[in-house]
């Protein structure tokens, strides 16, 4: 099974890419499950860090080669999760306060 996975992920940018959308997808659903735990502070600083991790990761990728373009997408659109998951729950945060 992780042959046929290791193949097909083979253009995207192989193992890396494998590995980098294992952590993007498990800490994307971490901070679905605990959003509602975290302050709105710290959710303000993971949209920053998410931007802070995807920036340089792509660009690494970039300069890698064009065979790892999927390292960068992944990285891109992880970001773009965080963010959107983080403002989102800091602005129910703000609307239910008033």
């Amino acid at each position: 099974m992780f042959e046929s996975l290791r193949t097909w992920a083979t253009p995207y940018g192989g193992d890396v890419f494998l590995y980098i959308s294992v952590l993007a997808v498990a800490s994307v659903v971490g901070l679905q499950l605990y959003k509602q735990r975290l302050s709105s502070f710290t959710l303000q600083r993971f949209i920053r860090l998410g931007a802070l991790i995807a920036l340089p990761l792509t660009i690494i990728a970039m300069e890698m080669g064009e065979q790892h373009w999927g390292i960068a997408v992944v990285a891109i659109v992880w970001a773009v999760a965080v963010a959107i998951i983080s403002k989102n729950a800091v602005a129910l945060r703000k609307d239910s306060k008033k």
